[in-house]
């Protein structure tokens, strides 16, 4: 009687690989999306406090008045400073619009200006900004961030 050559992986073999192929899936799966939702909402977070930041700076040139230190954004003097006068706080609030946006060096579609608000305090010269997300944006939340000194 001839003997069988019998090379390769069994059903039973193959199926015990598979579930256990599954159940690492399952178990990575969660902790990879965690860290990408943590990821995106640090990245948002620091948007807007380089929004803040940019304020605070564009607001320093503007009080210092000379532009061979810094050149004052054309964007930033039309929406915060031309035409705008303090509240009885010392407060300015300016226009939140994608232009200001791109111009502090942010993409403006991961922003939506409905719910955004930035406002200067004239007397110490800083910023408070708050932006919502835009749901299509690269950060995908709709939540609010506030960065600055609020």
């Amino acid at each position: 009687m001839k003997k069988l050559n019998r090379k390769g992986f069994t059903l039973v073999e193959l199926l015990a690989v598979i579930i256990i192929l599954a159940i690492v899936v399952g178990i990575t799966i969660p902790a990879v999306l965690t860290t990408i939702n943590n990821t995106r909402d640090n990245a948002f977070g620091t948007a807007v406090s380089s929004v803040a930041d940019w304020i605070d700076r564009e607001y320093a040139a503007y009080q210092i008045g000379n532009n061979t230190i810094q050149q004052l954004d054309s964007t930033f003097e039309s929406q915060c400073i031309t035409g705008k006068t303090p509240d009885t706080n010392g407060k300015i609030t300016c226009t939140v619009t994608a232009s200001l946006l791109t111009a502090a060096g942010v993409k403006s579609s991961n922003f939506t200006t409905a719910g955004s608000t930035i406002t200067i305090n004239t007397k110490t010269g800083r910023s408070c900004v708050t932006l919502k997300g835009s749901k299509t944006g690269d950060y995908q939340v709709e939540t609010t961030k506030t960065g600055g000194v609020c």
